[in-house]
């Protein structure tokens, strides 16, 4: 029997790519959430960390082709491993945040509402289908429906990068042009074919389809198809590379400002609101090669890392656990910043920077606590896509402590200072405790069960 094909080595390159993108994504919704219209500073790093977008369908495409290019793929396996990890999350959470979005609006009684008629259930069911289908259960969820798309066409992209290799690079160029043709029509009135019917459709959900972002995921399925070329170029030009995307970023924002304050380029003239939305606009032409430049350069600086990273040391371990609880950080990080957002609305008023590197940081420190309890608890796969963390190497009296500590806080916060985000620490602590007495069971059987045999 001829041997098994070798998956590639850890790409430890990527992790660190992949926490900075993650990072950067909790970044840009914390700074969307608190800027004024006005606010030009915020606008351009806003504007940058727009670039997660696209790295997220780069990476997606870069990791399964590296894992593939040298493997028979069978599609069905393929799907019914992808959907179990990545669609199981992406349906719980989508149910969460349609449940959520109605009783952040009128309580308990608004979600039971949705199922006291057969009418009722019936118009609940097409909205959780509509949200299911387009992402749109909460912002950040179109992510996941492009995801699943991806997974879907990716045994087809992969058979044709097989069969085309030496021409690849042409279709690159092809799919270039077209990305770059696409998103300047999306800046501007959608043709007459795109007025209505399913074309209609199609346009005005075109944000949520695979079109806009094939040259990235493309692009990073080719460039794991040439890994080792790719890698060896990447370094070899690091510095060089790393310059020049500097320099791009830097003509972005100098264009952004003056696109900004001058209506140039398709920003236009009209009220603050419009000409910042069009300036930062993620689809627009004129930012694409800041996109570019910054996955280049975090790329290059993965490498360095990859190349320079002790074994077992602690920043080790912590890109280690950080790329395990990615995928989880990401569905769970928009809860904890819109509850902070609800006390943030009622509180205005306060220096900018200093509220957005707080709000930052006790937005990130919260969704580690949910997906740290996620991740130890039972119903772990469903939510972040990993087995739950083995009782064996869970501590159930420090679960407990923490549980009970989360409680606590929770309450104080909610009833104490009328902070409403006091209820998801009060219920991702309770989460904790039952967790705690899970892993207390599971340890008290195994001892009975050795105990038997011996």
């Amino acid at each position: 029997m001829a041997p098994k094909p070798k998956r590639g080595g850890h790409l430890h390159q990527i992790d660190l790519v992949r926490l900075v993108t993650f990072a950067a994504v909790i970044f840009d919704h914390v700074i969307l959430g608190l800027m004024s219209a006005g606010a030009v500073a915020a606008g351009g790093i806003g504007l940058l960390c727009r670039y997660t977008r696209y790295s997220f369908f780069a990476l997606t495409g870069f990791v399964q082709t590296y894992q593939y290019r040298n493997r028979e793929l069978k599609p069905v396996e393929y799907w019914r491993r992808r959907y179990k990890l990545i669609g199981l999350p992406f349906l719980m959470w989508s149910l969460f945040y349609w449940a959520y979005t109605r009783y952040r609006r009128g309580g308990i009684s608004n979600v039971v509402d949705n199922f006291t008629s057969l009418d009722a259930l019936g118009t609940a069911l097409k909205s959780i289908a509509y949200d299911l289908i387009t992402g749109h259960a909460f912002y950040h969820m179109y992510f996941m429906s492009v995801s699943m798309q991806i997974y879907l066409v990716f045994p087809a992209v992969l058979w044709v990068l097989k069969r085309t290799w030496g021409y690849h690079r042409y279709l690159l160029a092809v799919s270039f042009a077209f990305h770059a043709w696409l998103i300047w029509r999306m800046m501007l009135p959608p043709l007459g074919i795109f007025d209505s019917g399913p074309l209609g459709k199609l346009w005005s959900h075109l944000t949520i389809t695979l079109l806009p972002y094939q040259f990235f995921i493309l692009s990073g399925c080719v460039a794991a198809m040439h890994f080792e070329a790719f890698q060896a170029f990447m370094i070899r030009w690091r510095a060089q590379l790393i310059a020049a995307g500097l320099v791009v970023v830097a003509g972005t924002l100098w264009w952004y400002t003056v696109a900004y304050h001058g209506g140039r380029g398709n920003v236009g003239n009209g009220p603050d609101f419009d000409r910042m939305f069009r300036a930062t606009n993620v689809f627009s032409i004129y930012n694409v090669g800041a996109f570019i430049a910054i996955i280049v350069v975090l790329y290059c600086l993965g490498t360095l890392w990859q190349q320079r990273r002790s074994q077992g040391s602690l920043a080790d371990k912590f890109m280690a656990k950080a790329a395990d609880r990615s995928y989880g950080i990401y569905l769970a990080h928009a809860l904890a910043l819109a509850e902070l957002m609800r006390f943030l609305r009622e509180h205005p008023g306060g220096p900018f920077w200093p509220k957005v590197l707080a709000t930052y940081l006790v937005t990130c420190l919260l969704t580690v606590f949910v997906v740290e309890t996620l991740r130890r608890s039972p119903i772990s796969l469903v939510t972040t896509g990993r087995n739950m963390i083995s009782w064996k190497e869970q501590n159930e009296v420090t679960m407990a402590a923490c549980a009970l500590g989360a409680v606590v806080l929770g309450i104080v916060l909610r009833y104490g200072f009328d902070m409403l985000v006091g209820q998801l620490i009060t219920g991702t602590g309770l989460l904790l405790a039952i967790s705690a007495a899970v892993v207390t069971y599971q340890r008290r059987r195994a001892a009975i069960e050795e105990g038997a045999t011996v």
